[in-house]
C-alpha cells in the first residue's frame, strides 16, 4: 500500500481516540488479566500451530482474490511503525466499543476521507492534528471531516 493509505489509517486512529470521550465507560469491558510471560518464544510448537490453524483454514477457504487481500494486509501490517501499529489498534479497541450509531459515523468519515483526493486528505489530516480533543469531537458530531467544515480556531 501507498504512504497515502499509512497516513490515511494514522488518521482514522486518531478519529477513533476522539470519539473515546463519546463512548460510555460503562460500555466498555474489563479487560481479563493475561499472563505476562505467554510471549511467542515462549510457546511450544503445538501451541503455535493451534494459534495458527484458523488462519490456515480461512487461507484454504479463500478465493484466490481473497487470498491476496489476505496477503496484501499482512505485508501492509509488516510495514507499519510500532507507533502506527499501536494506534490502528487502540482505534480498533475504540470501535469495538462504540454503539451502533457511533460506529455508522466512524464507517462514514472513514468512507468520505478515502474519496478525498490526496491533497485534500493531507490537508485534513494537518488541520486535524492542530485541533484541541473537544474540537475534534465536536467536528465529528458535527459529521466529521469530508462532510462538516473544521471548527474555528480559538
Amino acid at each position: 500500500m501507498n504512504p497515502i493509505n499509512t497516513r490515511t489509517l494514522v488518521l482514522a486512529g486518531w478519529i477513533l481516540l476522539a470519539l473515546a470521550g463519546t463512548v460510555d465507560a460503562q460500555q466498555a469491558a474489563p479487560a481479563a488479566a493475561a499472563p505476562s510471560n505467554l510471549e511467542w518464544s515462549t510457546l511450544t510448537p503445538a501451541d503455535r500451530e493451534a494459534l495458527l490453524e484458523p488462519i490456515r483454514e480461512r487461507w484454504e477457504r479463500a478465493t484466490p482474490e481473497q487470498r491476496q487481500s489476505m496477503l496484501d494486509r499482512a505485508r501492509f501490517w509488516a510495514s507499519l511503525s510500532p507507533e502506527q501499529k499501536r494506534m490502528a489498534r487502540t482505534g480498533a479497541d475504540r470501535y469495538r466499543q462504540a454503539n451502533q450509531d457511533q460506529r455508522g459515523r466512524l464507517r462514514a468519515v472513514w468512507q468520505n476521507m478515502q474519496a478525498l483526493p490526496p491533497a485534500q486528505r493531507e490537508e485534513m489530516r494537518k488541520t486535524w492534528e492542530g485541533l484541541t480533543p473537544q474540537q475534534r469531537r465536536a467536528w465529528l458530531e458535527a459529521g466529521g471531516p469530508g462532510v462538516a467544515p473544521p471548527p474555528k480556531s480559538e
